[in-house]
């Protein structure tokens, strides 16, 4: 139920003396922290709002200001003991308990029981009310033993009301009539000067902590973004984050991906020089060393169609073999696909998602929110706590994200430290766009400095046959014998890497690649008579 607080007389607002101030323990423990209770926003914030802090949250018109301050609220009531008011100026209360039933809370229930209340009033009837200590509305605190205050449309009530007051002093004022009853308040400023690039109002120098909400355009898409300006009494994470409004849940804010995380991935590495991952590949294992160390990181890249997917479901089909949990993030082929083309190799994937050591994950690429999608696999590798892993692929995330600004850097370097810390052997694959022979292994990502391992892949043409090969480029910390090996796709069996020394009586077309210089070139030559490399010594 909705209650219209009283008018009170005119009156300044008293100004504690010093022996009427309240003891407050300035040092900063969790029990001096209003905790949020908002998804990804009390780990931006180092564990909450100091208690006792006026919080200014700002923003222009839809970016979710009423949401956070009503939220807030709410979880204070329902999580953490801690009742509050919710005051309103225009929006009636009917609506807010209704939009707010939407996104899974049940305002009139707290409200029958006395932990919510919902005040509809005017902002001059509220200005005076927060000038006197007697007021009704601080009773009502008082005498529900109010924590927290969420005041919607802050604005008119600091422009002076038509009683001469500057905005500044007005907001004095107010900010003076919360902290004197130690209510943690946050209040929703509308700030339109924000679309245009100009600093807001003068009350943030008075504010104890400011929160800035945004609507950002990406290309044609919109994405809504949270920043810490300011906070006073605790540090707190800087940058713009990403948040989002879920229907029967509430506002989830995830961290930006550049943002520091634990000391612990920082730190992290491939450092077990002993324990290795099995390919799943026939034939791969002898040319990677008996395959991946625990923790690195392995780029497969090749054009389109030389078989990097079927490597990845041979390799995390190995990992089911042996009972290793096994995860494949796609943004490439939705689940339904990728299990089609397992079937295609005689891999019957969904029985092991069935026994639970497999994970599928695909996310659309089409409006892909980085922060977002990153927040989602770092929950699921804290979860599932895969051994190895499959991303599929890196050439779509720079087309999503851009390959020319930090943004997909920032992204590839938080993926790879994620998986460092969890120890788990990922594989990426990249799609590189020559055809015939590689004059790079990346293309414009830049990136090989930062990955383990690197395997090429690439068609190449002999007499009038396209053959598939593969090589070793890079394996850090591995002896590495740069030959270019032979593969075969066989349907309903997969990939495997053939003996590189075969019978020489074959035409050009089917003689074995040792037979060849330049492979990877654009123009292999076959050894003349006389010059072939000698037997088991592989030509490089």
């Amino acid at each position: 139920m909705a209650h219209r607080a009283p008018a009170s007389p005119n009156g300044l607002a008293k100004v504690p003396m010093a022996n009427e101030t309240k003891a407050v323990n300035l040092m900063p423990t969790p029990e001096n922290f209003a905790r949020t209770g908002i998804s990804g926003l009390d780990s931006i914030l180092e564990g909450g709002i100091p208690r006792s802090n006026v919080t200014l949250v700002e923003g222009a018109i839809g970016t979710g200001k009423t949401t956070m301050g009503v939220e807030f609220v709410y979880r204070g009531a329902s999580e953490f003991n801690e009742p509050g008011l919710i005051v309103l100026f225009e929006v009636s209360p009917e609506k807010v308990v209704r939009d707010a039933a939407q996104l899974g809370w049940d305002l009139a229930a707290l409200e029958r029981q006395g932990r919510v209340r919902i005040v509809f009033t005017t902002r001059q009837v509220f200005r005076q009310e927060l000038q006197q200590a007697d007021s009704l509305l601080l009773q009502t605190a008082a005498q529900m033993n109010a924590a927290r205050l969420f005041v919607d449309g802050v604005v008119g009530v600091i422009d002076g009301g038509g009683d001469g007051q500057e905005p500044r002093e007005a907001f004095h004022v107010l900010v003076e009539g919360l902290q004197r009853d130690r209510l943690t308040a946050m209040l929703a400023v509308e700030a339109s000067a924000l679309s245009q690039g100009r600093l807001p109002v003068l009350e943030e120098s008075i504010a104890d902590t400011v929160i800035r909400l945004r609507m950002e355009e990406v290309q044609r898409a919109t994405t809504r973004s949270i920043e810490i300006i300011k906070s006073r009494g605790h540090s707190y994470q800087m940058g713009r984050h990403t948040f989002r409004i879920v229907t029967g849940r509430g506002i989830e804010v995830y961290r930006r991906v550049q943002a520091p995380r634990a000391a612990s991935r920082d730190r992290a590495a491939a450092f077990d020089p002993s324990s290795r991952v099995t390919t799943g590949v026939p034939g791969l294992d002898e040319v990677v060393n008996g395959g991946y160390f625990l923790g690195s990181t392995t780029v497969v890249a090749g054009i389109s169609g030389v078989g990097k997917s079927v490597m990845a479901l041979q390799y995390i089909t190995e990992g089911a073999r042996l009972g290793e949990p096994s995860l494949m993030l796609t943004l490439d082929e939705q689940v339904p696909q990728v299990l089609r083309n397992a079937n295609s190799i005689g891999i019957d994937l969904q029985s092991h998602i069935n026994r639970g050591v497999v994970q599928l994950y695909y996310d659309p690429p089409q409006e892909i929110e980085v922060d977002h999608h990153f927040h989602n696999i770092e929950q699921i590798v804290k979860d599932f706590r895969p051994r190895r892993a499959v991303i599929d692929s890196i050439s779509t995330y720079g087309s999503s994200l851009g390959t020319q600004g930090r943004v997909f850097r920032d992204f590839f370097h938080a993926l790879v430290a994620l998986m460092k810390e969890y120890q788990v052997a990922a594989v990426y694959n990249h799609e590189n766009p020559e055809m015939l022979g590689m004059s790079s292994m990346m293309g414009a990502f830049g990136m090989s400095s930062l990955v383990d391992n690197i395997i090429l892949m690439n068609w190449i043409e002999l007499g009038d046959t396209f053959r598939l090969g593969l090589t070793v480029a890079k394996m850090r910390a591995n002896p590495t014998v740069r030959e270019t090996h032979e593969c075969e796709i066989t349907d309903g069996q997969g990939m495997r890497v053939l003996p590189r020394h075969l019978p020489l009586t074959a035409p050009m077309a089917m003689a074995p690649f040792s037979s060849f210089a330049g492979l990877i070139s654009r123009a292999p030559e076959r050894h003349t008579h006389g010059t072939e490399p000698g037997e088991g010594t592989g030509g490089q």
